[in-house]
């Protein structure tokens, strides 16, 4: 497996930065053929302008576009760009590994995105999604340390939920090139933790390497079901679910498969979105929206969860 790691942050000794190196020896012990753009040490301009050419279309208007259009007809990126293009060209599994700044990628990687991915070389004329560099074929992994905790992330906290977060790079960097993502690798808090724990860290990350050409990546809808970038051939369902009675011992023993059950559907597209109430709540309740061709199937879908007998579900 040829894997390219983006590496955005600035501290050598930083989590982030054990993150790569943890990342760059494990799969290379495993044989893979690993090249890293370090960004900060690479001293990586992120400025997208006509520094990204060599070549120039129109010398008196810049439209950048224009310009990549052109530079990818005639060779014409500049030297140190056309270096991190090939290796995205050269790559089948694409890592961006980072802080979480802003609730997005710091400013360097960001920029790297803007001038690595040109139009023409590596998206347009027919290639975006499934008919983009990646083919649908390609893997994508986001490794990505966090300040906050879990809770502030995960839709009832006081942050956009983390899907929210990494959707502008899961499904408009990695998946609208043909790249699909794997599931993320986050660490919470690295700065309070304590040492143990960020070895634990690292051994995970190790260990899940290991066996990550045998993972499943998420399925995005493909281009193909939203005819001239339009409506969706595809029907939303939204769902309110209620329980049936307060959970007893082998409702709350069956949580852990419900939550590996919903988790596949995730991977396969068909769940879009779950929220639901504290476990606790009286009366509790669920909202899911999902993603198929009628009611039928959705029914389906529910039914295969496997605390359907515990639940209703109306409004779909």
């Amino acid at each position: 497996m040829r894997v390219f790691i983006v590496h955005a942050h600035h501290e050598p000794e930083s989590f982030s930065s054990a993150l790569c190196r943890q990342a760059v020896n494990t799969l290379t012990e495993l044989g893979h053929e690993v090249r890293v753009s370090d960004l900060y040490a690479q001293g990586f301009d992120p400025i997208s302008d006509r520094r990204n050419f060599s070549s120039s279309f129109d010398p008196n208007y810049l439209k950048q576009q224009f310009e990549e259009r052109h530079a990818s007809e005639v060779g014409g990126f500049a030297p140190e760009l056309e270096t991190e293009i090939q290796k995205l060209e050269w790559s089948d599994f694409l890592v961006f590994n980072f802080p979480l700044w802003w609730f997005g990628m710091p400013g360097i990687l960001k920029g790297w995105v803007d001038r690595a991915f040109p139009m023409g070389r590596i998206y347009g004329n027919g290639k975006s999604y499934e008919t983009g560099i990646g083919q649908g074929r390609k893997r994508a992994l986001v490794m990505m340390t966090v300040g906050g905790i879990p809770a502030a992330y995960d839709g009832c906290g006081v942050n956009p939920p983390m899907r929210s977060i990494l959707a502008p790079i899961e499904h408009g960097v990695f998946w609208f090139n043909g790249f699909r993502p794997l599931a993320p690798f986050l660490v919470w808090g690295p700065a309070r933790i304590t040492h143990e724990e960020r070895v634990k860290y690292l051994r995970q990350l190790d260990e899940r390497l290991r066996t990550i050409e045998n993972e499943t990546p998420r399925t995005l809808a493909p281009l193909a079901e939203f005819p001239s970038f339009g409506k969706d051939t595809k029907r939303r369902f939204l769902i309110t679910c209620t329980r049936r009675a307060n959970p007893d011992d082998t409702y709350l023993s069956l949580i852990p498969a419900e939550r590996a059950r919903t988790a596949e559907l995730e991977r396969a597209g068909i769940l879009l979105d779950l929220k639901t109430s504290a476990l606790e709540a009286n009366p509790w309740r669920a909202f899911l929206t999902m993603r198929d061709t009628d009611a039928g199937s959705v029914r389906g879908h529910l039914s295969s969860l496997p605390l359907a007998p515990y639940l209703d579900f109306e409004n779909y």
